[in-house]
């Protein structure tokens, strides 16, 4: 196989495997995808040629009587192709098409127990087992996401294929397997690197995240003499980096602007331009060996950023408190700073949670717009220690904090004011600090967080006495200061919150002495006529004074 002009059938030529290596991104293409991927071939004219895209590949030895041939560029195009080809063979031989036989198989799929197409991560196994052998799979032998989008596209095709007549397919399998493609071969993936820096795939755009992979690689081959170890072992930190993609399913693009923010130092938010323009200048200025370094230091620290935003989100050190800040929301702007905390000051990781509790409550509770990210992250770039910013917020009563929260605590409207997560996380603190209180297990994260088939939340919220309960007439007085006050709200699971519904309250007490929550049995073991509404309205005063007490409490409000 040689640099230049060829076609589908001449690249499966029966003596190749085709490797897609560890360092490249797992399989991601979505029905969309597989549409216009088939889609382009149906309308394909047959006067005139197809041409499938452009690949480069690395030959890579052999094994027994096949060469290996890693699939540096094209890896999502030729993987889609096979499993397009395995479908589209099983069709022909169901319809008993004569433009294929045994052989054909062989050549594309499989050669005896030799698979064609063969992936260096843990989905190997799935392609080979579920998606080419046809072995029957339960759900929950699904590991990975790019396991479900294999299944999804070989599903996609066997639907689509089957409904097409014999002729049609005839018709796909020739377009398919006498397209044209235009390779680049290369022996030293050095080389490979900077053809590939200089294509552009017919399939999927580069992310940025892949852009600058190419990009490094690239250029490490501009910088140094003998680039191939330097080069597998930016591939080796971008696998990791993939990997904990694919497991988390974590938002790339995300990570690469919290990393550029917490340790790059530079004002531009353009994770991929920053890079560029720093290596290029060096570059350019014959700076090689510093170019080198800086490369190799910036693989090492993405690398790191993306381990340790997954120790964070996934709270792996089971940090106290970090919980608590997940659940108050408004995360996203503080990850710069808590990447950087986390990997320059892990002894003091837990003194910056029990800081950005309290802040960021606050915050929610006066409802600002500005959780001061900007100024957190202007100190990030200049290098300084931004840990006790956050604390400076509450303790020198930046933005007249203090005073605004306790002029919050006092709003009669909090159903309405604030938001359902605020209320939810107010009510569920105060049910777990019950339940300690009580020797009972605290409710977890994953109870918070537990939604409905749906989607709709687990944990609800409920009033005592419901905006149009029967058995009782509010007066204007109770719809404006007690029906959607903090003493009438109190937290509930989604399927008891729609049995009881708008009852009356008295039936409802009936609920409540069931119910799991002890927030709830205490409302039973309150002194009430609940048909009286100024008794009802004590009850209501009496609740909201406990629970304004609690939030100071908690929260250090003072």
């Amino acid at each position: 196989m040689q640099t230049g002009k060829s076609t589908v059938k001449s690249i499966f030529d029966g003596t190749r495997i085709f490797n897609i290596p560890i360092y490249q991104r797992a399989y991601s293409w979505r029905e969309s995808n597989l549409n216009d991927y088939l889609t382009d071939i149906i309308n394909q004219q047959p006067n005139r040629p197809y041409f499938y895209g452009t690949f480069l590949f690395h030959n890579n030895g052999e094994r027994g009587d096949f060469k290996i041939i890693d699939i540096v560029d094209g890896q999502q195009r030729l993987t889609t192709f096979l499993l397009f080809m395995s479908e589209l063979l099983k069709t022909l031989n169901e319809k008993k098409s004569d433009k294929i036989s045994k052989r054909t198989e062989r050549i594309f799929i499989k050669d005896d127990d030799v698979f064609k197409l063969e992936l260096s991560n843990e989905d190997n196994s799935f392609l080979h087992d579920y998606i080419f052998s046809d072995k029957q799979l339960g759900k929950e032998k699904i590991a990975t996401p790019s396991q479900r989008l294999l299944l999804e596209a070989k599903n996609f095709f066997k639907t689509k294929l089957g409904d097409f007549s014999l002729e049609l397919l005839e018709k796909i399998y020739t377009t398919i397997t006498e397209a044209d493609v235009l390779l680049y071969v290369v022996d030293e993936i050095s080389e490979a690197t900077q053809i590939f820096a200089l294509l552009n795939d017919r399939g999927r755009p580069l992310t940025d995240l892949e852009a600058i992979k190419s990009f490094l690689m690239y250029n490490i081959g501009l910088t140094s003499k003998n680039p191939n170890q330097l080069i597998g072992n930016i591939q080796e930190n971008f696998s990791k980096i993939y990997r904990l993609i694919e497991k988390h399913n974590l938002v790339e693009e995300d990570i690469l602007r919290y990393h550029t923010v917490a340790f790059e130092h530079t004002s531009k938010t353009n994770s991929k331009a920053y890079i560029k323009d720093k290596i290029s200048k060096l570059v350019n200025k014959h700076e090689l060996e510093k170019a080198k370094e800086s490369i190799m230091s910036y693989c090492l620290r993405l690398k790191e950023t993306f381990e340790v935003y997954v120790e964070i989100q996934e709270n792996i050190e089971n940090i106290n408190g970090l919980e608590e800040f997940f659940m108050i929301g408004k995360v996203a702007p503080f990850y710069p700073l808590l990447i950087n905390a986390k990997k320059k000051y892990p002894n003091r990781f837990e003194e910056l949670i029990s800081y950005l509790n309290k802040f960021v409550f606050r915050a929610t509770l006066m409802r600002l717009r500005s959780s001061g990210e900007s100024y957190i992250n202007t100190r990030l770039r200049n290098k300084e220690d931004a840990i006790g910013i956050v604390d400076e917020f509450t303790k020198y009563n930046w933005w007249n904090i203090n005073n605004r929260v306790k002029a919050s605590l006092d709003y009669k409207n909090y159903y309405d004011w604030l938001s359902k997560n605020t209320v939810r996380y107010v009510l569920f603190t105060y049910e777990n600090e019950l339940r300690e209180e009580k020797g009972y297990p605290k409710l977890t994260i994953k109870e918070y967080f537990k939604t409905t088939p749906n989607g709709a939340r687990f944990l609800n919220i409920e009033h005592i006495t419901a905006k149009k309960t029967k058995g009782i007439t509010f007066d204007d007085d109770f719809k404006e200061n007690y029906v959607n006050n903090i003493g009438n709200l109190v937290i509930d699971y989604i399927v008891p919150n729609i049995r009881k519904g708008n009852k009356d309250t008295d039936v409802k007490m009936q609920e409540y002495k069931q119910a799991p929550l002890i927030s709830q049995n205490m409302i039973d073991e309150a002194n009430c006529d609940w048909s009286n509404i100024e008794e009802v309205k004590c009850f209501i005063n009496k609740r909201e004074q406990v629970i304004k007490e609690f939030i100071m409490r908690t929260f250090e409000i003072e």
